[in-house]
């Protein structure tokens, strides 16, 4: 299988500033905050509001507001809120090209072997890496003349101080469990709408129910029909507010062969039915 086609489709930035920030608020009904993905960008992610449990490949990290990780690229992760009440997150997502180019010194010193897995990086964050990525965040939003050199001097600054700190090894992107991982991932976004079991799932893969379900659960915190049921789930949530389609539709259409199953599983998600989601999204 082709492992482009595995990661995460959404660009971050534009290829000439490759770079997005996103300041994220969640209300007190949401759980899972990001579902399981993964992306070549590298991401700084810090706590704003709340107790978050970062899942990072096979380790779990518990930040509490002001604290923070550094996830490396092709690391799959996940984001669930930890207590009860508002959660928020800021999430600092680049590409290395914007801090240097492959032809650099800086690529083959440091870069490259932190993508193989060769070389180690702090993953944790101490708290002088909160200040540094709110002032990211103030800087890209107000989008003030030459913002676009403050942030790359802020990254450099945030990147030379991961790689001196160096105390954590970071996952390879090759990791066996991961690729696996991945490949589950692939055929449930494209085959979601289908009827899909566990046996299928490890059929898909080449391993043993068991298997799968433990590797799974080990990088992800859930099973993989967990994941596939709020997948469904939240792809359901563009059809209830981009759509006219009647709610049993959109139960079929993610695969739900029941509405009232479909149902009751959006309100333990979600916090609400899909028609007063609706109503509030439309």
């Amino acid at each position: 299988m082709d492992k482009t086609k595995l990661k995460e489709t959404l660009q971050h930035g534009t290829p000439a500033f490759p770079v997005a920030i996103y300041n994220n608020i969640f209300d007190k009904h949401q759980q899972l905050l990001a579902y399981l993905h993964y992306h070549n960008e590298f991401e700084l992610l810090l706590a704003t509001r709340g107790t978050l449990c970062i899942q990072l490949e096979e380790n779990s990290y518990v930040l509490s507001p002001g604290e923070g990780i550094f996830i490396n690229s092709g690391c799959l992760h996940t984001i669930n809120a930890q207590d009860e009440g508002e959660h928020g997150f800021i999430a600092v997502v680049f590409d290395y090209s914007l801090l240097c180019q492959e032809h650099e010194a800086v690529f083959a010193g440091y870069v490259q072997p932190l993508l193989m897995g060769r070389r180690k990086a702090l993953v944790k964050l101490t708290p002088e890496f909160g200040d540094l990525i709110r002032d990211i965040c103030i800087i890209y939003e107000e989008g003030a003349f030459g913002y676009e050199l403050r942030i790359k001097q802020s990254l450099l600054h945030i990147f030379y101080l991961l790689m001196k700190a160096g105390e954590d090894t970071m996952p390879g992107v090759q990791n066996s469990k991961s690729l696996l991982v991945k490949e589950v991932l692939d055929y449930i976004r494209v085959n979601y709408g289908e009827p899909i079991s566990l046996s299928l799932l490890a059929e898909q893969v080449h391993v043993s129910r068991e298997y799968l379900c433990r590797t799974f659960r080990a990088l992800s915190g859930s099973t993989p029909i967990e994941f596939l049921n709020r997948y469904r789930i939240r792809q359901s949530t563009f059809l209830l507010s981009q759509t006219d389609k009647s709610i049993s539709e959109i139960a079929q259409n993610c695969g739900f062969n029941h509405s009232s199953y479909y149902g009751k599983l959006f309100f333990e998600y979600m916090g609400c039915t899909p028609g007063e989601y609706r109503k509030h999204k439309g």
